[in-house]
């Protein structure tokens, strides 16, 4: 079972439930809607944890909609609209979503993408203006209570964010000697370039989005609703308790909390491998394939402020933790790619546009520690 989208299910028929009961004054019909909306809240109770025990477990986010592949016949077609100049729309799931991959797209020698944009929330929702999400910032504690007095107030905080949507584009431009390919990798040639511009812009976005108008709120924004509450955490140095520091920083009171990721700049990466003991042995075991630190799995990307870098101002943020479901990117809508031949005619250079729109916020309450470079080490209220 598709959990989340089970879970979106559910809010929609409770909303829609409450629509019908305030308009109804049958009471065997309220009765009705009373049993159904405690069936449907015992059931997202369940949803709920269960989703809170994958994304302990395993870091990699759920792909909220499943694509099939495309038929070679519809590539062809597609490849071949695009030759003629047409426009076309393309399903955002094969440019932005997760874990997809197709076979014809040649790969580069070197990632030029930081894998966070595959690795946080992504929400399709096609057609969609804004995407409005509530947040638990905590939840009320049972008291003791003497015979007679009143109960305890346990009444859960929330928090309320609106995620708007962003237009993001792109520009390519190939040579007329690719249009002498089969419409299939010349239509792969094109997605591809197209795919690695849209991927950069909403990387950067997802951790330097300002939260303006026409951008995406990133987690190192200070519009971040989510995270207006959190402690002020900075490092000067790159040592060997800066991992543990950042770790047991990260959650609640109550545990050390699992599934998180790092997000850091390269060059930090590098002054941790570069750490030694007193006898000369690495402080930390950094597993390149799998991209993990001691087991920690960590994300490059650099948009991160290095802290090992003497040019980085004091007070810049530098490194995130935090697990990265707590990050979402709503896609509004289809990504649409257009041709040109008229601009750089006479160079043999045939242009594209495209454009999509999507948004991106922090949607988990306090998800994400923020850890700023400063001259001295500090943990203190924002």
């Amino acid at each position: 079972m598709n959990l989340m989208k089970r879970k979106q299910e559910i809010e929609a028929r409770l909303t829609e439930i409450r629509g019908l009961a305030n308009n109804e004054t049958d009471v065997e019909k309220l009765t009705s809607f009373e049993t159904e909306v405690d069936k449907l809240q015992e059931e997202r109770a369940m949803i709920e944890k269960k989703m809170n025990i994958a994304s302990k477990s395993d870091y990699k986010p759920a792909v909220v909609v499943e694509t099939k592949s495309k038929s070679t016949e519809e590539l062809e077609a597609r490849g071949k609209a695009i030759k003629e100049g047409r426009t076309i729309t393309v399903a955002s799931d094969e440019i932005l979503l997760p874990d997809h991959t197709a076979g014809t797209i040649a790969e580069v020698p070197y990632r030029e993408v930081s894998t966070l944009v595959d690795k946080v929330h992504v929400v399709n929702l096609n057609g969609g203006e804004t995407y409005k999400k509530s947040f638990v910032k905590s939840h009320g504690e049972a008291g003791l209570t003497g015979e007679g007095q009143a109960y305890s107030d346990t009444e859960p905080e929330y928090g309320y964010l609106t995620i708007t949507k962003v237009k993001v584009t792109a520009y390519t431009e190939i040579t007329e000697e690719l249009e002498k390919l089969p419409a299939l990798p010349y239509q792969a040639e094109v997605l591809k370039n197209i795919n690695i511009s849209l991927k950069k812009k909403i990387s950067q976005q997802i951790l330097r989005g300002a939260g303006d108008s026409n951008t995406f709120t990133g987690i190192f924004s200070d519009k971040a609703v989510a995270l207006a509450d959190q402690k002020e955490f900075k490092i000067a140095e790159i040592t060997d308790t800066t991992l543990d520091d950042i770790i047991f920083a990260y959650g609640g009171d109550e545990e050390v909390e699992g599934g998180a990721v790092l997000i850091l700049n390269k060059n930090d990466l590098r002054a941790f491998a570069k750490l030694r003991t007193k006898e000369g042995r690495k402080v930390h075991v950094i597993d390149y394939k799998a991209c993990t630190i001691d087991g920690i799995p960590y994300v490059i990307n650099s948009h991160c402020k290095a802290i090992s870098d003497p040019s980085t101002a004091d007070g810049e943020y530098s490194i995130a933790y935090g697990a990265l479901s707590n990050y979402e990117v709503p896609i509004f809508s289809p990504v649409e790619i257009g041709k040109s031949t008229d601009y750089k005619f006479k160079d043999g250079i045939i242009c594209y546009k495209a454009s999509v729109f999507t948004g991106g916020n922090v949607v988990g309450y306090n998800g994400f520690l923020r850890i700023k470079k400063g001259t001295t080490a500090t943990t203190e209220e924002a």
